[in-house]
């Protein structure tokens, strides 16, 4: 099998951590576009691993599964990795499509689907040190 490599940018954040090596390495490789670019395994957001830990898009090791399995990890923004942490996969989905309707509901959102998509280089207004 043909494992693609590991983009040169994210050889430091693979070696760094808790979940350093097997883990980040495995991370990175199930999320890797075919552009080369390694994207949020829900969010499909462009990752950056140089950004500052405490930056809520700094990338982090999504468990897909059981916590102790290596494998089974892909890679996300810490936002949205913190936002599924007490959900399984399919809670999840079911929490963002009832959101995404409760939007609707209160005019938050429009039912179009030309404005659902983030726009590149979207990030949110704080970080996890309170910080913009």
């Amino acid at each position: 099998m043909n494992v693609p490599k590991i983009p040169t940018e994210w050889k430091k954040w693979c070696s760094t951590g808790q979940h350093a090596g097997l883990a980040k390495r495995n991370a990175v490789h199930k999320c890797l576009n075919s552009k080369g670019r390694v994207v949020g395994y829900f969010s499909d957001l462009l990752l950056d691993p140089d950004l500052d830990y405490t930056d809520s898009m700094y990338p982090s090791v999504e468990h897909l599964g059981d916590k102790n399995d290596k494998d089974n990890v892909a890679v996300e923004t810490r936002i949205i990795n913190d936002m599924k942490s007490h959900l399984s996969e399919k809670e999840f989905w079911r929490v963002i499509s009832h959101l995404f309707f409760v939007g609707i509901r209160k005019g938050k959102i429009k039912a179009s689907p030309s404005d659902k998509c983030l726009p590149i280089g979207w990030r949110p207004a704080k970080n996890f040190d309170g910080n913009k």
